[in-house]
């Protein structure tokens, strides 16, 4: 099933020789948002993305806008859910810092908790070689 893999980025070859292998197209987070909003159909069938940077757009948010960014963010994703659900994208979102579960997901990034939960909904771990992935679906859980 298409869908969103999150991964810290130290869990990719060539930094774990048994690594995750990175998607082919890298490219940044805020330039990937724009993609999916503006030229969704530009998309090629069965891309594969690495997404990397979305702490840092957390991060560099003021904290009092964090909630309502991370909302905005993942309206955006989810329109555009059944464009890359039919065209079979994979999506690999990349985070510099620790992914923690909880109660919710969240990421620890330069000693501040982002909220990944409010962007991707509810997600299902998956270790795979001793990483830790964690997937939704495009249509995203609320």
């Amino acid at each position: 099933m298409p869908g969103y893999e999150i991964v810290e980025h130290k869990y990719l070859k060539p930094y774990r020789e048994d690594g995750i292998g990175p998607n082919e197209i890298k490219i940044g987070f805020l330039d990937f948002l724009r993609e999916i909003k503006n030229y969704p159909d530009g998309i090629s069938p069965r891309s594969s993305f690495l997404v990397y940077g979305i702490e840092e757009v957390l991060y560099m948010t003021k904290y009092e806008d964090r909630l309502p960014i991370a909302r905005e963010i993942h309206k955006i994703l989810q329109s555009a859910a059944s464009t890359l659900t039919r065209k079979l994208i994979q999506v690999q979102i990349v985070c510099k810092g620790r992914l923690v579960r909880g109660e919710s997901l969240w990421l620890e990034y330069r000693g501040e908790n982002l909220p990944i939960d409010l962007i991707f909904g509810s997600t299902a771990i998956n270790n795979v070689r001793g990483a830790n992935i964690y997937t939704t679906s495009f249509n995203l859980s609320s």
